[in-house]
């Protein structure tokens, strides 16, 4: 019998990673709160674009609603797909006490997610994920219209990484269910690459949503040293180099990546970028202010997140845009 796997948060990379789980043989269940039970409970309907355009059904999956019903049953690994800011509710303490002495796979990019997670569950219990597809509600705005469905595509040559006690086996799972994984350096991965992306979608936000934006003055430039900046905070903190990742935190090769992102990607990624990282906006900005705090702290240079936070909260506050909780 596989492992049984209890997923928090029914979201987008929540149900890749349950579809790919149950696929490659494990007994997959989903805490979700009691108003989203009984749509969750429906199924979902998915298209994995790295095999082609068709659309399938993902079902046969517990739905828990509550921590009795979790504690009701034995499980072999618990999956914390949610958001940085969603990780600090007071919900976390309770619901790793009733999984017991299940493995904890966690993926959010808080440069302290793991110090909070280390409070709760020693090491032997902790694993780090690195997500490296993209996954989106389709149709996206202005696509043809078609049946609602959950699309997601991986980039060639980009396995999905995991660290920790148990780490290979989690990605041959994966693997036998048809999602490219390995083990690998996933804490360092993700805090390198976060370091990266969220100034620039910080930028780009600031910028109006598009690459064309996010390449003209003063965006790219600003991204550029803030991400310097971030990783250099990053590497700090975990106390590593910066890796190739350096050679990304310039304004030269954003621009450069925001040419070459649209003729890779099989999907209209500037309007990903901005449904997605609308949905996820507070953890950009808990990104940005926890990257100015922990520089601070260190006696690093913050200048440029500094003006990077300022400007996106200025532009939310001129464009009244949402942020999600």
């Amino acid at each position: 019998m596989g492992e049984r796997v209890l997923i928090v948060g029914a979201g987008a990379v929540g149900q890749v990673y349950g579809r790919h789980l149950q696929r490659g043989g494990a007994s997959v269940g989903y805490l979700v709160r009691p108003r989203y039970a009984a749509r969750v409970r429906e199924g979902f309907a998915m298209a994995n674009l790295n095999r082609g355009p068709a659309v399938e059904r993902f079902e046969g999956f517990e739905v828990l609603e509550d921590l009795d019903a979790v504690r009701a049953s034995a499980w072999d690994q618990l999956w914390l797909c949610i958001s940085s800011p969603a990780l600090q509710g007071d919900w976390l303490g309770p619901t790793l006490a009733a999984v017991g002495s299940a493995r904890v796979v966690s993926f959010t990019p808080g440069l302290r997610d793991g110090e909070l997670l280390g409070s709760y569950l020693p090491a032997e219990r902790r694993l780090k994920g690195l997500i490296t597809f993209s996954a989106w509600e389709a149709p996206l705005p202005g696509a043809p219209s078609g049946p609602a469905h959950l699309a997601y595509w991986s980039p060639p040559l980009s396995p999905n990484l995991f660290e920790g006690p148990g780490a290979a086996e989690i990605a041959a799972q994966l693997r036998a269910g048809g999602l490219s994984a390995r083990q690998g350096p996933a804490e360092a991965m993700t805090a390198r690459g976060s370091s990266i992306l969220l100034p620039a979608v910080a930028a780009m936000e600031c910028a109006g949503w598009t690459f064309a934006g996010l390449r003209s003055a003063p965006w790219a430039g600003l991204a550029g040293r803030a991400a310097a900046e971030a990783l250099a905070i990053s590497s700090a903190h975990l106390g590593v180099g910066s890796g190739p990742m350096g050679i990304l935190a310039g304004a030269g090769l954003l621009r450069l990546l925001s040419h070459a992102a649209p003729l890779v990607a099989p999907f209209d990624i500037e309007r990903f970028f901005e449904v997605h990282f609308r949905k996820v906006g507070q953890q950009t900005s808990l990104a940005l202010k926890s990257w100015i705090a922990e520089g601070q702290g260190r006696g690093l240079p913050v200048q440029a997140l500094q003006e990077l936070d300022e400007a996106l909260t200025r532009s939310r506050h001129a464009t009244d845009t949402p942020v999600s909780k």
